[in-house]
């Protein structure tokens, strides 16, 4: 593949990623040129572009930057042996970067292998030091050195006695430091280096959004998200790895789901020699950790390769930079030091050797899963045998809702299987669970060759449950439907009741009450409590009675459901559900323990499905209770996971949180992105198109939109109603009721609100009292009743005491204050809007924080800071025979910023007629004739 630049600079190329250590790097020199010493490391593995861009840095300083003089060298492991390598190196670059000048100065020698003592030391650095002086005082000088832990031992001495003596010199040391061989430096050196002299950056991974641009610029490949996750997973987000792969490998291997990728050409170069100078027991322990994996105890490796004393075998191992040993908390790997290595050692053993080996992993590994997978690798060919011990392991599996396993197992059984129908219907079932497992990516690829096999209900059960998480609303009803119709409850209750279970998830995602709860009361009618069908049933069940209304049974449901889930991966769908019950019912707290509980997956197997959608509801949580910070960290961790399982059903619901978040925050660019990921088609489930509009309305109203916001709401009326059998779960009503009002059409939120209050519900809940209180105090206040507007906002603040809700808090202060103000009750205004200043200031939403800030300095009680004497606009504006009234004031500046009188009418609460009046009056105050002008007076003071 040839690299397709596309316009692109190599030096944009080299800085895909980088842009921010180059800068530091940029800023170090300038610091230099003032007159000070700086030191600065670069650190990162082998393959993280350190000298990449040291190199361009280095042509940055000869070719763009005047008067900097450069000296170079390298680290190398062969001429460490060598005394004074490295120093003959910076003498030499000096000498012939600068020869008009220094053409009589000759490099220093040593003999090969003979050490220097001190006293020679010092006087190899004082002569260093000596022409760093001249070459400085005519311009700023750069010594760089790469790979400094494969310079020679004196060369590094001289160094770092050089820098620790110089001062108020314009000098810049740029060293690069590879983080696993810094252990190769002398104590003294790798002390200086991570001293508090040194300025340290570390070379981070490639994110998947750079390693997506730097695919996208640098070989012209659109990388999905689920490609470049999986490329940082494999490469550890080393660009150098990166840029090989994607340059070595076909552009379709990028478009589909891989399980693993190939080593590059240079790492299988660098894997075979290693091996070739490798001693046999070297050579036999690599073997045996390519073989084991993620299995690789020393005991195991020991056992595998036949090896006594892996340890010393370690050792040299690690002096090559082969392998390495990471002790973790609860265990001791063996590993490989570079990504790709492993596949390397394995792919060049012969097949006899790998079987071998595998066997031989079969007899000392305890996990039944892992000595199973050995088994079927030292298979080349059917065993019927083997097929069946699988097919009995993966029905354990089933049991505690460990559904990878389950997949692995079924897809080595299908493999394994002697008849053809027996390997189709293991295939089937391992497609299934790896629904159930939440893997998408690797599902999806099976699609195609699961549509091929002859029509079965269960052909239509996988194909319907792949379309359901896929988000393909209609699909999957067909085929659930089609599945349901051709299966046999008397012959065959359990497929019969896995069949009922998918509709039971295709009726949460429409959430659709009736539709939940009679599929899921089928399916528990053909299981026993505990087997998978009957508790993922049971772990929706109290959904589907909430959305008919019927909160107390919905209640019931879960402590039933609790009871019958063991301590195992089935609990995960309990809690998931009780958590999605609780969070509604005001008991946040409560919810916050079982997302919390239900999102790990790592030690007790799971689903990944279950895992993201508890996931996204603990940032919504999070964000609920006013822990923005854990939001977002929730929504970071979360959408890694997502976008490498192609999780479609769940994008809405996580990223609608994160655009509130950060539109709040007023991170624009982040919020619109998140917008855009939460976006789905039409088509889709109604748990994905309520998240997705939410998504935006909160943008829209953020940003004092509401005609945007109310087009993004007013579908959700038909979409998500709330009637006396249909309770909704998104809470849009309020938000609705508030665009409308701000849009002047009052007679139509008077009509949905009055209906929407009118509704029949079981039981009140304080957070839904207090959403239909304050929009009804917002209503009120705009139809010119303002003492009866305040009793509704203070009864909503009143449903809220006793509950930690300070985003709904904050909402509900915000709007009682700026109605007031409108209203002319400024001193009330002020003392509202101060509470809601305060709570949103504790969240860090810096839009609404602004938004309170022109609200108070409207009420005309809250002035601030006195003006800048020097400001000439506002000196003009104070000055008495010049004075703007407060609401004038925030006029004046939100005309200024470039906001139509419209605009400036939504962010303020007024008539546009009203705006329009206050631009009237200050025009002619200030003696201007334009909003430009008025523009203008605001500019000169920024």
């Amino acid at each position: 593949m040839t690299p397709a630049h596309h316009g692109d600079t190599e030096e944009d190329l080299a800085l895909v990623g980088r842009a921010d250590v180059f800068e530091k790097l940029l800023e170090a020199l300038r610091t230099v040129r003032k007159g000070s010493v700086r030191t600065v490391v670069l650190s990162g593995p082998q393959g993280s572009g350190k000298t990449a861009l040291l190199d361009l840095f280095l042509e940055h300083c000869s070719a763009v930057t005047r008067g900097v003089r450069v000296l170079s060298a390298t680290g190398d492991e062969w001429e460490a042996q060598f005394p004074l390598a490295g120093y003959s190196q910076l003498m030499a670059s000096q000498r012939l970067r600068s020869a008009k000048d220094y053409n009589q100065v000759t490099a220093p020698s040593a003999a090969v292998g003979v050490a220097l003592n001190l006293g020679q030391i010092a006087n190899y650095a004082s002569t260093l030091i000596s022409q760093l002086d001249g070459l400085q005082s005519q311009g700023s000088v750069v010594v760089a050195v790469d790979d400094v832990q494969h310079l020679d031992e004196e060369s590094l001495h001289i160094l770092v006695f050089v820098m620790r003596r110089l001062r108020g010199k314009r000098i810049l040391f740029v060293i690069t430091l590879g983080t696993s061989q810094a252990q190769l430096l002398p104590p003294g050196v790798l002390s200086f280096f991570t001293g508090h002299q040194v300025s340290r950056i570390p070379l981070e991974p490639l994110t998947p959004q750079q390693v997506q641009d730097l695919a996208r610029r640098l070989f012209g490949i659109d990388l999905t998200a689920t490609a470049a996750h999986e490329l940082v997973r494999h490469t550890g987000g080393l660009p150098q790895s990166i840029v090989e792969l994607l340059n070595e490998l076909p552009t379709e291997t990028w478009q589909t789901w891989f399980p693993s990728l190939p080593p590059s050409s240079r790492v299988r170069a660098r894997v075979r020699s290693l091996l070739n100078v490798a001693s046999p027991d070297l050579v036999a322990v690599a073997e045996a950790v390519s073989v084991l994996r993620h299995s690789a105890g020393v005991a195991e490796v020991a056992h595998v390769s036949g090896v006594a004393s892996v340890i010393d075998v370690l050792d040299e191992g690690h002096r090559a930079g082969l392998l390495g040993l990471a002790v973790e908390q609860t265990r001791t790997v063996v590993t490989f030091f570079e990504a790709g290595t492993g596949e390397s050692v394995y792919e060049q053993m012969v097949p006899s050797r790998r079987i071998a080996l595998h066997r031989r992993a079969a007899e000392i590994l305890q996990i039944e899963g892992d000595r199973l997978g050995h088994r079927v690798s030292a298979t080349p060919g059917a065993d019927e045998g083997l097929a069946s011990e699988l097919e009995e392991y993966a029905a354990q599996q089933a049991l505690v809702g460990a559904w990878q396993d389950v997949s692995t197992a079924l897809f080595s059984a299908s493999r394994l299987s002697a008849a053809i129908p027996t390997a189709n219907d293991r295939l089937l079932r391992a497609v299934d669970a790896l629904v159930g497992a939440g893997n998408m990516a690797q599902a999806q690829m099976w699609a195609a060759a699961v549509d091929a096999m002859p029509a079965s209900p269960l052909r239509s059960s996988v194909l319907g449950y792949l379309s359901t998480a896929s988000g393909q609303n209609h699909s999957a009803q067909t085929q659930l439907q089609m599945a349901w119709s051709t299966s046999n409850p008397q012959r065959d209750p359990p497929a019969a009741a896995q069949v009922a279970q998918r509709l039971v998830l295709h009726g949460l995602a429409s959430w659709d009450g009736p539709l939940i709860t009679g599929w899921a009361e089928q399916a528990m009618s053909l299981t026993k409590p505990g087997t998978p069908a009957h508790i993922e049933s049971e772990a929706i069940y109290g959904l589907g009675l909430y959305a008919r209304g019927r909160l107390a049974e919905a209640e019931a449901s879960y402590h039933r459901a609790f009871e019958h889930a063991s301590e195992n991966a089935q609990k995960q769908r309990v809690q998931m559900g009780a958590g999605w019950l609780a969070l509604r019912l005001d008991d946040a707290e409560k919810a916050l323990v079982n997302f919390e509980a239900a999102a790990p997956t790592e030690f007790r197997g799971g689903s990944l499905r279950i895992s993201l959608w508890a996931e996204a509801w603990l940032a919504r949580t999070h964000l609920v209770l006013g822990n923005w910070d854990a939001a977002a960290a929730t929504v970071a961790h979360a959408s890694v996971r997502l976008e490498t399982s192609r999780m479609p059903l769940i994008r809405p619901l996580l990223y609608w949180t994160a655009a509130e978040l950060w539109s709040m925050r007023g991170d624009w660019d982040r919020a619109r992105y998140y917008v855009s990921q939460a976006a789905v088609q039409p088509g889709t489930y109604r748990a994905m198109q309520v998240p997705a509009s939410l998504a935006r309305a909160r943008f829209h109203e953020a940003r004092a939109d509401y005609e945007s916001a109310l087009a993004v709401l007013q579908p959700l009326t038909e979409l998500d109603p709330w009637t006396d059998d249909r309770v909704s779960f998104w809470p849009w009503q309020d938000t609705y009721v508030n665009a409308l009002v701000m849009t002047d059409q009052l007679d139509m939120a008077d009509k949905f609100l009055t209906a929407f209050e009118r509704v029949r519900r079981e039981r009140a809940i304080p957070s839904d009292l207090a959403r239909m209180a304050w929009a009804r105090g917002r209503l009120v206040a705009a139809q010119g009743d303002p003492d009866t507007a305040r009793e509704h906002f203070e009864a909503a603040l009143g449903h809220l005491r006793g509950l930690n809700r300070p985003y709904l808090r904050a909402r509900v202060s915000f709007a009682f204050g700026q109605s007031m103000r409108r209203a002319g009750k400024r001193r009330l205004a002020s003392s509202v809007l101060r509470v809601a200043r305060d709570l949103y200031d504790s969240l860090g939403a810096a839009t609404y924080v602004d938004r309170c800030d022109r609200e108070l300095k409207a009420t005309g009680l809250d002035v601030g800071n006195p003006p800048d004497p020097s400001d000439a606009v506002l000196a003009a504006v104070t000055r008495p025979q010049i004075q703007l009234t407060a609401q004038e004031q925030a006029v004046a500046e939100l005309v200024a910023g470039g906001a139509t009188n419209k605009e400036a009418a939504r962010v303020l609460f007024l008539a546009e007629k009203t705006v329009q009046y206050h631009l009237t009056r200050i025009y002619g105050k200030l003696g201007i004739r334009s909003r430009s002008e008025l523009a203008a007076r605001f500019r000169a003071t920024d």
